[in-house]
């Protein structure tokens, strides 16, 4: 089968990529995989899952339309030219044309091609780096100010703007949040839920973890941030560079209430011991019927109750699930879901690509573009029928699958699902697995499971 890869580095160059799908297709390529993601990244999804099929000897054939396509990294490019030449699977690069990449020639314009697309990518990155310093230099403002803040000719300045619901301004807000933290017994979810219900103001936790700790509001810029957040070792920290919502000594009071709020509150949320039965199961899986946020564990009693989030952080007003369902409820639910559906995992099968028919989205956008193409041809209508062959050729790469069972593990879980009582036996790292393989959601509201939602193992 021959097949395509596209790349663009970010949405804003999506006509690009529609270049690349249209060219691509004239090639012949039965299938189109595309990544919105830089080339100096290996964990693209579509690029790896391109990888896997070939590797499956279900490709003879790549087209891209230049190399930097691929990656932008001499050692991706190398491997995966190495792969492909293991794999005996022809690599057709529609801009710079190589006909025997195994050749010592074209092994060496593979190779100036990769190390031009990486050199690119690392000047452009001096360039970026460069401008940074730069604006380090004039100890401009980040973009986003903290709350409280406002960036005025590119410094930092008190915000002065007023809060429709109180007619205060943000500036005197945020020396109130301040104020009533550092009051006797606050804490983070208390204050958390009183600005809410007072201004409209919405923090998480950490959210206003981080802005309490943050040096701007003791009057100083800090950069280096965006990957050390929890690092703050290592900001790059201007001081004194515009007027101060507090004082040291004021943020030396804020860091001992956080420590006293840490020794109060912060272990109460741990969930049960790893001896109990369910710990860890389903989670990231459950959500609330009331507002769609997930659900957890958050208290150390043996029922192991399962709370929404969003209630437990921002108060009744968020959300009107207001009482925990066990754990062990919900799991006792799920398993009997997968009893049920012991019938169809008898005929369970994946093949690499959906064999059904088109899934209705693919339908309609398929009669659209009939609608497009016998139109009077303009510059928008053109541009109209790229969008719709770009868009149902990510519906279909999106219903590719490289996941492939043997009989015997099929066998097993027939085995497994068939028999309630076999998953009270189970260890719970196994129950996980399986519960994330074949559990989609579940919802559950003031102590009941409203709904249980499996994965269409019959796709």
């Amino acid at each position: 089968m021959r097949v395509g890869y596209c790349r663009v580095s970010t949405f804003e160059q999506e006509d690009a990529l529609v270049q690349q799908v249209a060219r691509i297709e004239k090639a012949g390529c039965s299938l189109v995989f595309s990544d919105i993601d830089s080339g100096r990244n290996d964990g693209r999804k579509n690029f790896n899952k391109m990888l896997a099929m070939c590797r499956q000897n279900r490709i003879t054939e790549i087209v891209i339309t230049r190399i930097d396509r691929l990656a932008r990294s001499v050692i991706t490019i190398a491997k995966t030219v190495g792969l492909l030449e293991s794999l005996k699977i022809k690599l057709i690069v529609l801009d710079a044309p190589v006909d025997d990449p195994s050749s010592p020639f074209g092994w060496f314009s593979l190779n100036q091609m990769a190390g031009l697309a990486e050199f690119e990518s690392r000047l452009l990155q001096s360039r970026v780096n460069h401008g940074l310093q730069h604006f380090r230099e004039m100890n401009k403002a980040c973009p986003q100010p903290p709350f409280g803040y406002a960036r005025i000719d590119e410094k930092y300045a008190p915000d002065m703007r007023i809060n429709k619901s109180s007619g205060k301004t943000n500036w005197s807000i945020a020396y109130e949040i301040i104020e009533y933290f550092l009051s006797e017994k606050a804490s983070l979810r208390g204050a958390i839920q009183h600005f809410i219900g007072q201004y409209n103001i919405k923090f998480s936790p950490s959210g206003l973890r981080a802005w309490l700790r943050n040096p701007t509001l003791r009057g100083h810029t800090r950069y280096n941030v965006k990957l050390n957040r929890v690092n703050p070792e290592k900001w790059d920290i201007r001081k004194d560079t515009h007027p101060a919502l507090i004082s040291q000594e004021v943020y030396e009071k804020i860091e001992t209430r956080l420590s006293e709020n840490q020794r109060l509150w912060g272990k109460n949320f741990e969930g049960a011991s790893k001896s109990h039965v369910g710990m860890h199961l389903l989670s990231g899986q459950i959500f609330c019927d009331c507002c769609g946020a997930k659900c957890y564990i958050h208290d150390k009693k043996r029922s192991m109750g399962i709370r929404c989030k969003r209630r437990r952080i921002y108060g009744s007003s968020a959300c009107e699930n207001k009482t925990a369902v066990p754990l062990a409820t919900v799991v006792k639910s799920v398993d009997r879901a997968l009893t049920k559906r012991t019938s169809e995992l008898t005929n369970y099968v994946v093949t690499g690509q959906s064999q059904q028919e088109d899934i209705p989205e693919i339908t309609e956008l398929r009669t659209r573009l009939e609608v497009l193409q016998h139109l009077p041809q303009d510059s928008i209508i053109a541009e109209a029928i790229d969008k719709t062959i770009l868009r149902i050729q990510q519906l279909q790469q999106q219903t590719t699958t490289v996941v492939n069972f043997g009989a015997s593990l099929q066998n097993d879980l027939v085995d497994t699902f068939g028999d309630e009582s076999f998953f009270k036996a189970m260890p719970d790292t196994i129950k996980k697995e399986l519960y994330r393989k074949f559990v989609k959601e579940v919802k559950i509201l003031n102590r009941c499971v409203i709904s249980i939602s499996l994965i269409d193992v019959l796709r």
